[in-house]
């Protein structure tokens, strides 16, 4: 199988626990893919005020740098992992490309606007934001999801990662105390297997 792990606003594949997975996976005899996306650099993005237009993070770019990706995946059993806002472009791609998958785990998950006070992420998020997708097709494409969310994620409200849950039909984790689990919870990955 192969596991493709999208990472967050501003992120990077070297951060949270997207390298341990790595380290996990790759001795089974999986093969995991952490493409680094089109980001802003969350210091300099942040001073810039809320009439910025990101450069980098934005949902066609994101979409062009995974269809690079798209002949390496064609035929092969497909595990797409996401945080944060990885998880809605896990569905943005899913239902651009009609991929079928196997399965998805969608680590703090949301479709809507954040917190008015998280203006930077936002902004970058903007376009990725998206509650309307026909849900039906997407859930045969992804028939089998799993939603981990946290009950005191600074980011993510609850209710917005159990409404992504209900429409994906995923079943759902909580990892009470977790944050927006950003840190190793290496239970979630058995699940997987």
């Amino acid at each position: 199988m192969i596991f493709v792990v999208f990472h967050g606003s501003f992120g990077n594949p070297e951060e949270n626990w997207f390298p341990y997975l790595a380290e996990a996976l790759e001795p089974l005899g999986e093969e995991i893919i952490i493409p680094q996306m089109p980001t802003e650099n969350h210091e300099e993005f942040s001073k810039l005020g809320e009439k910025t237009i990101p450069k980098k993070q934005s949902l066609d770019n994101w979409l062009k740098a995974f269809e690079s990706l798209l002949p390496k995946l064609k035929g092969k059993r497909l595990c797409f992992v996401g945080h944060s806002i990885g998880c809605v472009f896990i569905l943005h791609a899913a239902n651009k490309f009609n991929l079928q998958l196997d399965s998805a785990v969608f680590v703090a998950p949301f479709l809507k606007k954040l917190d008015p006070k998280l203006v930077s992420f936002n902004i970058v998020n903007s376009t990725f934001y998206k509650d309307d997708f026909d849900f039906a097709k997407l859930r045969k494409l992804i028939p089998l999801s799993y939603a981990v969310y946290s009950n005191n994620d600074p980011y993510v409200d609850i209710e917005q990662s159990l409404k992504f849950a209900q429409k994906m039909g995923s079943q759902k984790i909580i990892h009470n105390g977790g944050g927006h689990l950003g840190s190793i919870f290496t239970h979630v990955f058995h699940l997987v297997e």
